[in-house]
């Protein structure tokens, strides 16, 4: 009996030792799935009528607080260049109702050319410590971040 006690006590404690990075892995997972799901809209705005306008833009990237939203638009002959703030949602652990995480993405727009079916969207995570002159940076935007909420 003091056996089975004692697997139980340390089950529940590793468990809730290991509950901060559950809730940041699925934070995280939250955040790469936004960044694919507005790879998928670029790509589907782009393609609609082959121009990718400012608007169309700011549409995908909404402001949501903590996260800064769309933060630059750069167009570099045929490619549109798309720097944003995302946000990633949680779980809450223990006395937070949810766990947030920020990242600093860029988005390629290249328009449809001859033989491609349609644009093709990159993304690419930006890592403000590695990168200090990033938009990001630039526009105020903190290091990724992991915060809970209240």
């Amino acid at each position: 009996m003091l056996v089975l006690l004692l697997v139980c006590v340390i089950g529940l404690w590793v468990w809730a030792a290991t509950a901060d990075d559950r809730a940041e892995g699925e934070a995280r997972a939250d955040l790469r799935s936004g960044a694919e799901t507005r790879q998928e809209k670029l790509a589907g705005a782009a393609a609609a009528d082959g121009v990718l306008d400012d608007s169309e833009i700011a549409r995908v990237f909404p402001h949501g607080k903590p996260a800064q939203g769309l933060v630059r638009i750069e167009r570099r002959g045929p490619d549109v260049i798309v720097t944003a703030e995302l946000l990633g949602v949680g779980p809450g652990v223990f006395l937070t109702s949810e766990t947030l995480v920020t990242g600093c993405f860029t988005f390629t727009v290249t328009p449809k050319e001859r033989g491609h079916r349609g644009p093709e969207v990159t993304i690419r995570e930006l890592t403000v410590e590695n990168e200090p002159h990033s938009a990001c940076t630039a526009a105020g935007v903190p290091s990724p971040s992991l915060s809970p909420s209240h």
